[in-house]
C-alpha cells in the first residue's frame, strides 16, 4: 500500500520501518518540525513536508502517528474526504478523527516503542474500523507487519491501554525507583538484574498471581515496618510501599 505518515516520533518511526520492510511504500512524512520529517523520510525513501496543505492526496492509508493532544487539532484542520485515515492512540476514541474522513480507523500498537531501538519486539495491534471495507483493508495492512491483531472498539482498547500502563509504565517506574535508591545508598543495582529478569521470565510459564512472593503476601508486619522505617528520606517510596503491600494482600486474600 501507499502510506502517508503524519508525525515523526516513536510510533511513526516504528510503523514506517515495518511497513517499508514488508513491501509498503511510505510516500510522504509530515511533521511540524521539518528536520524531523526529513530525517524519517530519508530513512523510508519518501517525500516530506511540514505543511498539511502539501499533503499527498494519492495514498491508500493516512497514518496519524501523533501525540494524543494533537489529534483534536488534526480533526479540525485536515480534510481527506473518503480516504482511509487511522490514528495510533490507545486512549483516544476513533470518533476523535470523524471530521477528517468518512473512512476512519485505529491501529494501536500495544507495545512500548522507542525509535532508538531498531530491532522491534513483537507488537500486537489493536484494530478498529468504521466499516467493514476499512476493516478489511486495515487488517491486511496490520497483518503484514504483526502476527497478533485483535479487533476492539474504543472502550475495549482504552481498557487494554490502562492495563498496559500497569504492566509497563508503572513496573518500569518501580524499577527506576529501586535503581535510584541503590545509587543514593551506594548499593550495586546490577545485583538486582537476575531477580528482575526472573520476574518476567516466569510469565512464560506461570500466571503472575501464582508466583507472588514477599512480605506483603505473607503479612510479615515486622519486615514491612522495618522497610518503611529506612525509607525516611524517600517520601515517594515510603508512600508507595504500604499502598502496594495492602494491594497485594487484598488481591490474594479478598479476591480483588
Amino acid at each position: 500500500m501507499d502510506i502517508v505518515i503524519i508525525g515523526a516520533g516513536n510510533v511513526a518511526h516504528c510503523f514506517g520501518h515495518l511497513m517499508k520492510l514488508h513491501g509498503h511504500h511510505v510516500k510522504q512524512v509530515i511533521s511540524r518540525r521539518k528536520e524531523h520529517a526529513r530525517e524519517l523520510a530519508e530513512l523510508l525513501g519518501g517525500g516530506y513536508t511540514d505543511d498539511l496543505l502539501d499533503i499527498d492526496m494519492e495514498a491508500d492509508v493516512y497514518l496519524l502517528a501523533v501525540g494524543d493532544s494533537v489529534i483534536p487539532e488534526m480533526n479540525d484542520q485536515l480534510r481527506l474526504g473518503r480516504r482511509i485515515v487511522v490514528h495510533t492512540a490507545g486512549a483516544v476514541p476513533m470518533s476523535a478523527i470523524s471530521r477528517i474522513s468518512t473512512n476512519t480507523g485505529v491501529m494501536y500498537p500495544l507495545q512500548s516503542i522507542r525509535k532508538e531501538v531498531k530491532s522491534y519486539p513483537a507488537i500486537p495491534i489493536l484494530l478498529e474500523a468504521g466499516n467493514e471495507e476499512v476493516q478489511k483493508r486495515l487488517f491486511a495492512l496490520a497483518q503484514s507487519i504483526s502476527s497478533t491483531i485483535a479487533v476492539m472498539n474504543s472502550a475495549q482498547r482504552l481498557q487494554m491501554h490502562l492495563a498496559a500502563v500497569f504492566c509497563n509504565n508503572f513496573t518500569n517506574h518501580l524499577i527506576a525507583l529501586a535503581k535510584f535508591y541503590c545509587e543514593q545508598e551506594g548499593r550495586d543495582f546490577s545485583l538486582l538484574t537476575p531477580i528482575i529478569r526472573e520476574t518476567f521470565l516466569r510469565l512464560d510459564k506461570f500466571p503472575p498471581e501464582s508466583v507472588q512472593t514477599g512480605p506483603a503476601l505473607r503479612q510479615d508486619e515486622q519486615t514491612m515496618t522495618l522497610h518503611q522505617s529506612i525509607l525516611e528520606h524517600y517520601p515517594s517510596m515510603q508512600q508507595i510501599y504500604p499502598m502496594l503491600s495492602e494491594s497485594i494482600y487484598q488481591f490474594h486474600h479478598s479476591g480483588e
